[in-house]
């Protein structure tokens, strides 16, 4: 372990948070000078090394900000990381993105790397949840603000999901459809955040309304009737029905509004949201320590698919 060690392994041995160690390491409050002597101590007989962006920090900053998602399989995480990116280039800062691919194991592995580069902050899509994995997080005593899913313990950056699904179904509710089918993905024991509300929002509004629904999810076969609209839970569910539904005679509405629906053109009705609001509120947060005043506000694109 001779020159080789971490702050994390540091932690470990010492019994105490990887953020108490780094409180030690780069001499701040906090933290009594027993609990100091002691991480100094292993950290001098294992002869610790700060790593690049620690010893280079200014002011104590990295000048980096740490992002993690699931993947880009979901165009709606490259438009926002493009967004997050730009904003922190403009305020000279850098940043550096890992994937969970929604694994647990792999995004507490994510955080781990992100707290030994030293990062200012991490915008964290998490796929993980609950009072533990929140008390992890808070360990690192490094500013995090979630996208896409919340935590109940750390600010939230994103629309009011259920809110933007309501007024998405009675915007499709003005055309006279005999019945609604939901279209979603196959939702696991994670954190399933976004998903939840929108689905519960599709439920609560068609027993309200009293309109016949039907839920599958993108990988069963689907059973598209006439005068049936098709609610997607993402635009990439959308994309992939839309030519079944124009047969049909039927109609179809997407979410996210993703980049490539304006680029290409393409006729599909989707909820949208400033991704450029959201990656400021972001940086606003990590960088300038701004509090996210309220949700990112939301729209209908009407494009004729409904």
């Amino acid at each position: 372990m001779k020159n080789n060690i971490t702050a994390v392994e540091i932690a470990k041995i010492c019994g105490v948070s990887q953020g108490t160690v780094d409180r030690a390491l780069n001499n701040r409050t906090g933290i009594s000078e027993k609990t100091k002597k002691s991480i100094l101590s292993v950290a001098e007989k294992y002869g610790y090394r700060p790593n690049i962006h620690a010893s280079s920090m200014a002011g104590g900053k990295s000048k980096l900000i740490g992002i993690i998602v699931f993947d880009l399989n979901n165009s709606y995480f490259s438009d926002i990381l493009t967004e997050i990116e730009d904003c922190c280039t403009q305020r000279g800062y850098s940043t550096i993105v890992m994937f969970s691919h929604k694994d647990s194991d792999r995004e507490l592995e994510c955080v781990k790397s992100m707290a030994r580069l030293s990062v200012d902050g991490i915008a964290l899509c998490p796929i993980s949840k609950g009072a533990e994995y929140e008390d992890f997080l808070h360990s690192f005593d490094i500013p995090i603000v979630t996208i896409g899913n919340r935590l109940d313990s750390f600010e939230y950056v994103g629309i009011d999901n259920h809110s933007a699904m309501t007024d998405a179904l009675n915007y499709v509710n003005q055309n006279n459809y005999k019945s609604f089918l939901y279209v979603k993905p196959k939702l696991q024991e994670k954190n399933i955040y976004a998903q939840e509300e929108r689905l519960r929002a599709f439920e609560e509004f068609c027993e309200k309304k009293g309109i016949e629904y039907f839920i599958t999810t993108i990988n069963e076969v689907i059973d598209i009737k006439k005068d049936m609209a098709v609610i997607c839970s993402s635009d990439a569910y959308a994309l992939k029905l839309m030519k079944k539904v124009d047969e049909i005679g039927s109609g179809i509405l997407g979410f996210d509004n993703i980049k490539l629906i304006e680029e290409t053109k393409i006729e599909l009705d989707s909820v949208a949201y400033d991704t450029f609001d959201a990656a400021k509120k972001v940086c606003d947060y990590l960088i300038n320590k701004v509090t996210p005043n309220g949700f990112v506000k939301h729209s209908i694109k009407k494009r004729g698919s409904i």
